[in-house]
């Protein structure tokens, strides 16, 4: 890290006002932007080769290869033997080296070649033809949808830290993105900043920095200006401060060393991506530990989320079902070989082994579309889909596990400012020697700025003036023609009621620079400062009335003269604090105390005696704060009460501003309803709050650990609870809660970092939102399972019932009703198409007219297993009676000379075609998951599904109008006379696309007939 003299003779940089525009320009141009170069993706050759690993893949190729070679023996053992040779030595070669990984991609490759010599022979192998134009399709679709699943992540990344930082320059506080810091920034941090980059202290006061990102110790570290030491560094350094590590208590300024990729955190990723080795010294665990660290900071975990695991669990159960169907059907075709006369001694050995490898890759392929390898998949595709429009509607999702468990919500506990207000903080009304003036009223105070030192006495207002400016952290910043508050928000309001009476607060922190500053927190609820007031120390005090109150013996007179504090005035006062409070007006009083001249003026040594400084306290008076109420939170917590979700505030406000907010937003609208204050509740053991804990709306001057007990007992009670927090304090019941929210605006970087969404607009609305989202992900999902397994169930059925029952009554030559390259495309519409299509339903209405979903729920409702069961059903049916009357009757033969018992080409092109469309119309009635439904209801608000049906009805039609493909969709011959009339017409695609559409209507009654049959609730 340079040291601040290497920094002072690079940039003439200014301790007091920061960089200039031109300096900013030249940092920039010398050192680089604050930008950390992107974790190494992976090679997308190597992605997609690693689609060839899955298990069925080489099962289907090894199997594949095999008939290959069986098939050339028949025809020509020369190149059959050269095909055999190929094999072997790819393989042995392969395990020689080592190179194992490479078998899968090796399979394939050899796959083709023989492929290539089966058609140099002038005997191409049709079905080997067919199996690699869909492992080609499968692997191709799989490697498309994760890439795509990739690059939402990607997006995600690239906003989860887009980090804000106050710098000075030019002598003016701003705030700019974090990437636009150089080297040589006087950057200004506070309680819950994030350090934006590698910086050297110049200016501290009880400042703590969390490390943990560095070094594993979760104990913050107190850090301190070291002006004798400039060249020391790391994390154990007093004066070293680092890229990613937090404030969570104090304030400080630093002079940004080093950015970019020269950070320490940018020194562990470029160890990540293999660019940068380790530093002499490092041991072999510290470095993993903190690149696993970084790379948890820099990227959105991915890891399986708890609806993935228990799809996962729920796709090894029909897999094993998959499996012994598969099994069945092997034997059952084996049988009916032998049945036949195809396999047995009267037969040659070729002829036996590619009978049974025909009987075995279908097997295979049954195993292919039986196991739901994609359902897992599908909902990592769904789930980014779902972070990414959560993000355009204001939630930025930083962990996959809020996605679903938001949904799941049955409590939100929410902060008051900013989230159920606007954030829009005014001061209207002033309490001064027991009066109250309110904004525009007679006797508004003005601020007279020169007046407002130690010569001259001070009315009450003035010491009011002089305590806002100087006893504050935040800052004014004018965008846009608009003044802006950087920090918080409270303080912000204090500083405008100084604009509008044209004192300047910067300039008063000018005339009365910080000694010793103890920050707010909500167990103190006051903000204290010590500035040079003369010859003397001056203390000043703001923070909740009813501390200072207590605090307070003495009270400021409009003369500067000083009166004790007697009870009849402070009777006054508290009435009028209740008034403000009943007009849901926050309150904020203001005390101060001057030091004796033998008090300390350094700050360790004032740090010694602190508990002294608020002991000599006179209250100069209070502000009433207005915050208007969002227009849209009371009909937002009304849409929760349907939900059946329960809302209660916590806030750091009294309790009558407390309660008058909660009536005008609907949360005390029940006789039961209760509001407590902090004292109150924790005056209760855990049974007493558990009792309460249905009737508790509000809970009022709540503190951090008051929200970290609330957030346990509502779990203990098996509630999904949301929390919401702005505050560094906030952090621990952020973790805590099933979904941490944290807000965008007004929150700290700390609030950020333990959260698991992000409220970009700091709304309660938005909270709604999101839970409407993730309950229409949780829909989404149901969606497509219900459609996939309804294919899972009809293609078995069909696939073991039509050869079996081929045999049962004399149809010797019914062949499986599906060849592998068929199966395979049912396979990609049911696993990718569908699951696009289907999770692209947008959220409902309804969904927030229902209760919330239990943890344990089935994601397979009994409603969903109904319609699984009946539509499969339909299918079977249908499906084997198309077949038998095509090849009893002769329905639809092109064939002159077709006899009983054949399907020909155009009759098997029918067969597919109707079972493909089947499942086009079937996603419409899969949109529906109750009777109560329709799949209709709202078709025209899915244009991806619409697009999506469109587009397998285009390549299915496709597919069965051009003859090559036609050919090698049926296992037929291209060419051949029978491949020519497989292809359909026009005409033929009408009867068959009103024919199919039978589905749609037999779903339709039969939610009907389910739904009149229903017991009333």
């Amino acid at each position: 890290m340079r040291s601040l003299a290497d920094i002072v003779q690079s940039i003439s940089i200014s301790r007091e006002n920061g960089l200039t525009a031109a300096q900013v320009q030249e940092s920039r141009s010398r050192f680089g932007a604050n930008e950390l170069t992107p974790l190494p993706r992976e090679p997308l050759w190597k992605k997609f080769l690693e689609k060839f690993d899955d298990p069925i893949i080489k099962i289907l190729l090894a199997a594949t290869l095999l008939s290959m070679v069986v098939d050339l023996f028949k025809f020509d053992t020369t190149y059959a033997g050269i095909s055999l040779g190929l094999i072997v030595t790819t393989l042995v070669a392969l395990f020689a080296t080592k190179k194992t990984e490479w078998l899968p991609s090796g399979m394939f490759v050899l796959a083709v070649v023989i492929l290539g010599i089966g058609l140099i022979s002038g005997h191409p192998p049709i079905e080997g033809i067919a199996v690699m134009v869909a492992v080609m399709l499968a692997t191709g679709v799989a490697f498309y949808s994760e890439l795509k699943s990739d690059r939402e992540f990607e997006v995600l990344n690239a906003q989860k830290d887009a980090l804000q930082v106050k710098v000075q320059r030019d002598g003016v506080v701003q705030t700019i993105p974090l990437p636009e810091v150089v080297v040589g920034d006087l950057v200004i941090l506070e309680m819950g900043d994030e350090v934006p980059a590698d910086g050297r202290l110049i200016k501290a006061t009880e400042l703590m920095i969390d490390q943990s990102l560095m070094t594993g110790e979760s104990e913050a570290v107190k850090k301190s200006v070291r002006p004798d030491d400039d060249t020391a560094e790391g994390p154990d350094q007093p004066a070293c401060l680092y890229r990613g590590t937090q404030v969570v208590d104090g304030a400080g300024q630093m002079i940004v060393a080093e950015v970019g990729d020269r950070t320490m955190i940018g020194e562990i990723a470029r160890r990540l991506s293999g660019d940068a080795e380790p530093e002499e010294g490092e041991g072999d665990e510290t470095p993993a530990t903190a690149e696993s660290r970084v790379q948890q900071k820099l990227t959105i975990s991915k890891a399986q989320t708890p609806l993935q695991e228990k799809l996962t669990a729920l796709a090894e159960l029909i897999s094993k079902v998959g499996y012994i169907a598969a099994v069945a059907i092997f034997i059952a075709l084996v049988g009916l070989g032998i049945f036949r006369g195809q396999i047995g001694l009267s037969v040659g050995f070729v002829d036996n082994l590619k009978a049974v490898l025909d009987a075995f890759v279908y097997m295979v392929i049954i195993i292919v579309v039986a196991v739901p390898e994609g359902l897992p998949m599908s909902v990592t595709v769904s789930l980014a889909m779902a972070m990414r429009k959560m993000t355009r509607a204001n939630s930025l999702v930083r962990q996959l596990v809020a996605c679903e468990t938001i949904g799941s919500a049955t409590v939100i506990c929410s902060d008051k400012t900013g989230t159920l207000t606007q954030n829009k903080m005014v001061v209207d009304r002033i309490g001064v020697e027991g009066k109250v003036i309110n904004r525009g009223g007679a006797g508004w105070p003005s601020i007279v700025p020169e007046k407002l030192g130690p010569e001259t006495p001070n009315t009450p207002a003035e010491w009011i003036g002089l305590n806002a400016g100087a006893n504050s952290t935040a800052n004014l910043e004018e965008k846009d023609g608009k003044i802006l508050t950087v920090g918080n928000s409270t303080e912000g309001s204090l500083l405008n009621w100084l604009r509008e009476n044209g004192a300047s607060y910067a300039k008063l922190r000018s005339d009365f620079p910080v000694t010793y500053q103890i920050h707010f927190s909500s167990d103190r609820k006051r903000m204290t400062t010590v500035v040079p007031y003369g010859s003397k120390m001056l203390v000043l005090v703001k923070g909740a009335p009813e501390v200072l109150l207590e605090q307070c013996k003495l009270a400021a007179n409009a003369d500067g003269s000083i009166q004790e504090l007697n009870s009849d005035l402070r009777g006054v006062i508290q009435q009028q604090l209740r008034d403000a409070a009943g007009d849901a007006m926050r309150t904020l009083a203001f005390a101060h105390a001057e030091l004796d001249a033998t008090f300390p003026t350094d700050e360790e040594s004032i740090h010694e005696r602190r508990h002294e400084l608020e002991t000599r306290l006179v209250f100069d008076g209070f502000v009433a704060i207005r915050d208007p109420l969002r227009p849209d939170v009371k009909d937002a917590v009304d849409r929760c009460r349907q939900a059946g979700i329960e809302v209660k505030m916590i806030t750091g406000d009294n309790i009558e501003t407390a309660r008058a907010i909660g009536r005008d937003i609907g949360l005390m609208d029940s006789p039961n309803a209760i509001a407590l204050t902090s004292a109150e509740f924790n005056a209760l053991t855990d049974d007493q709050v558990k009792e309460q804990l249905p009737n508790l709306r509000i809970l009022a001057r709540a503190r951090p650990l008051d929200k970290f007990r609330m957030v346990r007992l509502l779990q203990e009670q098996s509630q999904v609870v949301a929390m919401t927090g702005d505050g560094t304090n906030d952090a621990p019941s952020l973790k805590k809660a099933d979904v941490g929210l944290s807000m965008g605006i007004a929150g700290t970087e700390v609030a950020k970092e333990a959260s698991k969404i992000v409220l970009l607009d700091d709304s309660f609305s938005t909270i709604v939102k999101a839970v409407q989202w993730g309950r229409s992900l949780y829909e989404n999902i149901q969606r497509f399972i219900q459609f996939q397994l309804t294919i899972n169930v009809s293609a078995l059925l069909i696939a073991f019932l039509a050869p079996l029952i081929g045999a049962l009554f004399g149809f010797s030559d019914v062949k499986p009703p599906f060849t592998v390259l068929q199966l395979l495309w049912i396979n990609i519409i049911m696993d990718t198409f569908a699951a696009i299509a289907l999770c692209s339903e947008p959220p409902r209405e309804e969904l927030m007219r229902a209760k919330p979903k239990r943890r344990d729920e089935n994601i397979v409702s009994p409603s969903m297993q109904s319609n699984i069961l009946i539509t499969g059903a339909f299918y079977v049916v249908a499906m084997l009676t198309l077949l038998f009357g095509m090849a009893a009757g002769g329905w639809f033969a092109a064939d002159p000379n077709w006899s009983a018992g054949q399907v020909d080409g155009r009759q098997a092109s029918i067969f597919f075609s109707v079972y493909v469309l089947f499942q086009v119309w079937n996603q419409i009635n899969c949109r529906s998951l109750t009777p109560a439904s329709s799949g209709l209801w709202g078709l025209n608000q899915n244009p991806t599904l619409l697009a999506i049906q469109a587009i397998i009805l285009a390549v299915q039609i496709l597919i069965m109008s051009v003859p090559f493909l036609a050919a090698i969709f049926l296992n037929l011959k291209p060419g051949s006379e029978e491949a020519a009339r497989a292809t359909l017409s026009v005409v033929d695609w009408l009867v068959i696309f009103v024919a199919t559409s039978s589905v749609l209507l037999f779903g339709e009654i039969v939610r009907r007939i389910r739904n009149s049959s229903a017991k009333p609730v």
